[in-house]
């Protein structure tokens, strides 16, 4: 394991990024779980797996991306 000029070894994740980005994927499926119609239910779960989909292809590090999907997640579907 190379370790990088932040002190931090390459290739590990803060464990709190992993954690919070847990959150936000429960957070996103209690909110389609609790959705006020099928159709409604249907099109949040259509919304997250796509997020989740997409995020390996968009080049950035595992780190950053769970950081991406924290904010998105986060972000009221409106602002989206």
């Amino acid at each position: 394991m190379a370790v990088s000029n932040s002190g931090r070894i390459s290739g590990l994740i803060d464990e709190q990024i992993v954690y919070a980005a847990l959150a936000a994927i429960d957070q996103a499926l209690e909110q389609a779980l609790t959705a006020r119609s099928e159709r409604e239910q249907q099109w949040r779960l259509t919304q997250l797996r796509g997020l989740l989909l997409i995020l390996p292809a968009s080049g950035l590090s595992l780190e950053d991306n769970l950081r991406r999907l924290i904010r998105l997640v986060g972000t009221p579907l409106i602002d989206r």
